[in-house]
């Protein structure tokens, strides 16, 4: 008998080691779920933040459009391209935005703000958690950016690289060195 308990004793060691990894492996599974989750609930909202900056965009620019402007005499239900609303939102703010001027340049800003509204408006927008609608949503998303880079460019609410460093002198952003003696020189 005292074989067995010498078997007991050097078992030790190893029974303890299984024993501490299996909860080990436990605790970590359930503590992964829930930093998982946490980690993904903060991804989704730092999406739909920057999703619903761009449909705010969107809907200002295209109050501020001739084309999207509504008939005087039709009532709000109404967008004069295309005869549709395209948000209940877009009328709120159509008294106090200044409109874009008439030029050459509308109708592409037209088409360009049409499909940037269609990308980011939330009621086509998908919540569920699958690796397609999370895809879609990502490639809508950086579609979505990209126009609105082309958008801004257009309606000049964004300078062209290197602009203002051709007009100051120094490169220290400093008001006081944009002056008429650095621009002539």
């Amino acid at each position: 008998m005292p074989s067995n308990t010498f078997d007991e004793i050097l078992g030790l060691e190893e029974k303890f080691y299984d024993e501490g990894y299996q909860q080990g492996l436990a605790d970590g599974t359930k503590a992964g779920r829930i930093e998982g989750r946490t980690f993904g609930l903060e991804k989704g909202f730092e999406k739909y933040v920057g999703s619903g900056k761009l449909y705010g965009k969107s809907l200002i620019w295209i109050n501020r459009t001739p084309q999207f402007q509504v008939r005087s005499g039709e009532g709000n239900s109404s967008i004069k391209s295309n005869s549709q609303p395209l948000s209940n939102d877009m009328q709120a703010t159509s008294e106090i935005l200044p409109i874009f001027p008439e030029n050459h340049h509308n109708q592409r800003l037209a088409k360009h703000l049409t499909v940037l509204y269609a990308l980011v408006e939330s009621e086509s927008l998908s919540t569920e958690n699958t690796e397609e609608a999370v895809s879609d949503f990502d490639d809508r998303f950086k579609r979505a950016q990209a126009k609105t880079k082309i958008i801004e460019r257009m309606v000049g609410e964004i300078k062209e690289p290197n602009v203002a460093s051709n007009v100051l002198g120094n490169q220290d952003g400093n008001i006081e060195d944009a002056s008429l003696r650095n621009i002539q020189s």
